[in-house]
This record gives C-alpha cells, sequence and structure tokens, in this order.
C-alpha cells in the first residue's frame, strides 16, 4: 500500500457497495471482509478496465484505470523514482499473482512498465481546499494488453458529478483498518516511528507531539469495489465523496477508479487520492477531466499512439 505521510491525511484504497451496482458483476462475501462493499467477479465489464500496480522498488501496490495505448492512469503518488521494478498487474486477484515469487514477472498477467510521470505540481502537503493537490500520474506498460481487457469509458456528462450523486469506486485495497491512539509520552523510539511513516502526530518532532495515531491494516489485494455519493466539489480538479455510511474506499486503492453508471456502462471520471485516518471519513477523488491536456500531452512525451 502506497500511503501519504501527513497527520490525519492517509491514502485511500477501495471497496464497494451494492446499492447502485449491478448484481451480475460482482459477488458478496460472508465473512466480512470488504469495509461495506463486494468483490468485483473476474469476468464482468467493470474487471477489465482496473488493473493492479506493483512497484518492487518501494514493495507497494496502487490501482489504475486502462486507457488506449497501453496506458494506465493512477494517482501521482504511486509514481515512483524509477521504471525498473514496475509492474501492471491484469487480474483481479493480484495477491494470487504477487505470491508467485520469483515467477512473477514472467506471468502472462503482469507487464513492465517503460515509462511514467507524476504530475509536475503535485503536492502532497496542499492544505488549501481552494487549491487542486494534482495527484494524478500516467504510466505506459509495454507488450500488448491481455485478452478481455479493454480501455475504460470517459465520462461524457461532466454535470453528472453533483452533490448525491452515486459513484462507483473500485481498487485492490485492504478490507481492515483500524486507528489506534498513541501516546507520545509513553510510545519508544517515536520520532523514528513518526519517519518512517507509521505514527502519525500533530507535530513531526516527537518532542512537541501531543496527539497521535497509527492505523493497523489489512487484507488481500483483490479487486473489490464500493458505491458511495459525492459530497462536493471544492475545487476544478478534485471531487469530495462522503464515506461515513459504513461504505467506504481504504487504503492500498490509490490510483484506482471512480465511475458513474450511465445505462449498462462504467464511465470513468476519478482517481483515488487521500483521505482522513480510518476508511469512514471524507475522501478526495482527482476529477480527470479537469486534467484531460494534462493526459494527452504526457500520453504523447511517452509514445503513445
Amino acid at each position: 500500500m502506497k500511503l501519504l505521510n501527513a497527520f490525519l491525511v492517509l491514502v485511500a484504497l477501495i471497496s464497494m457497495g451494492c446499492s447502485a451496482v449491478d448484481s451480475n458483476s460482482l459477488t458478496t462475501t460472508s465473512n466480512d471482509q470488504i469495509i461495506g462493499g463486494q468483490l468485483v467477479k473476474a469476468d464482468s465489464a467493470l474487471a477489465h478496465s482496473v488493473v493492479g500496480i506493483y512497484d518492487d522498488n518501494g514493495g507497494f501496490t496502487c490501482t489504475g484505470s486502462l486507457l488506449p495505448g497501453n496506458l494506465v492512469l493512477t494517482a501521482a503518488h504511486c509514481v515512483g523514482q524509477k521504471t525498473s521494478g514496475v509492474y501492471i498487474v491484469f487480474h483481479p486477484d493480484m495477491e494470487s499473482i504477487l505470491n508467485l515469487g520469483k515467477n512473477f514477472s514472467t506471468s502472462p498477467v503482469v507487464r513492465r512498465v517503460i515509462a511514467m510521470k507524476a504530475h509536475e505540481d503535485f503536492n502532497t502537503g496542499e492544505e488549501n481546499m481552494a487549491i487542486s493537490g494534482n495527484d494524478i500520474g500516467l504510466m505506459m506498460y509495454e507488450g500488448t494488453t491481455p485478452k478481455d481487457y479493454t480501455p475504460a469509458k470517459i465520462l461524457t456528462e461532466p454535470t453528472a458529478l453533483k452533490r448525491d450523486a452515486m459513484t462507483i469506486l473500485a481498487g485492490y485495497g485492504v478490507d481492515s483498518a483500524e486507528v489506534i491512539t498513541i501516546d507520545p509520552k509513553k510510545q519508544k523510539n517515536l520520532q523514528a516511528m513518526i519517519d518512517r511513516g507509521e505514527v502519525y502526530c500533530d507535530h513531526d518532532d516527537a518532542r512537541k507531539a501531543r496527539h497521535c495515531v497509527r492505523e493497523e491494516l489489512s487484507g488481500p489485494a483483490i479487486l473489490k469495489a464500493v458505491t458511495v455519493k459525492i459530497k462536493y466539489t471544492p475545487n476544478e480538479g478534485e471531487v469530495v465523496l462522503d464515506q461515513t455510511q459504513g461504505q467506504a474506499a481504504c487504503s492500498g486503492d490509490s490510483g484506482g477508479p471512480a465511475y458513474i453508471q450511465v445505462g449498462d456502462e462504467f464511465q470513468l471520471w476519478g482517481v483515488t487520492s487521500r483521505s482522513g485516518l480510518g476508511c469512514n471519513t471524507d475522501i478526495i477523488y482527482m476529477n480527470i477531466l479537469h486534467y484531460a491536456t494534462w493526459i494527452t500531452t504526457t500520453a504523447k512525451s511517452f509514445g503513445a499512439k
């Protein structure tokens, strides 16, 4: 999982709810592993435009949306320093592919990333909600796209992104998250834990910290989906979603898609960016319609056709 290192700002992942989703695309779970959501069936249209991202350099996973020209749209914070060791996984059960060990990179459902870029104005610490954090990135993979996988359809009607509209999220995130309060006066090695991103405090200096928390996350990297409501739009590049009703995206679905269902189509409009601690809080998605020019220009710089 990929996390943003700031107090009360964590990377969001994804699970999915039942209300606005075609039941033929999903299968319910019996052990409540997903936060208010469902697993996505391997043969569904939804599964065929969502891919997993694995960065062996940092050992983290993210989620992405398939675009034409061997392109994958994701979050800027999912883009590392080098393409070597970064892979795209075309399978709803990414966990089983990751468990192949040394055979992982040669799997027929894995492709090597050959180009990637984060938005040049990406700002992980942006606190002014009137300004977008520009948390959007693009990757390009080598080889051919596996059979049955097709690029996502982009939302054609921007006015659909209105308050209380239902939106569908999907990704390979965790299925369990618990926020635990830490006493900064009693916690040993607090500064080292803050520096490693294991604990989040109201001050980066452990000696000045008064409130600290850590988040325990668990769950396999299996494609899930959830339906939540749009809450409001703070700026042109971002949309805030309401996850306070028990259905939530969570850590690990970073970079994953948000859709509006139009007839039988899932039309892509968003990319997972960040949320507060815990999964049942408001979450911010990037509005990709605002970044259409950046996406096109970046794709051309990769040599995409």
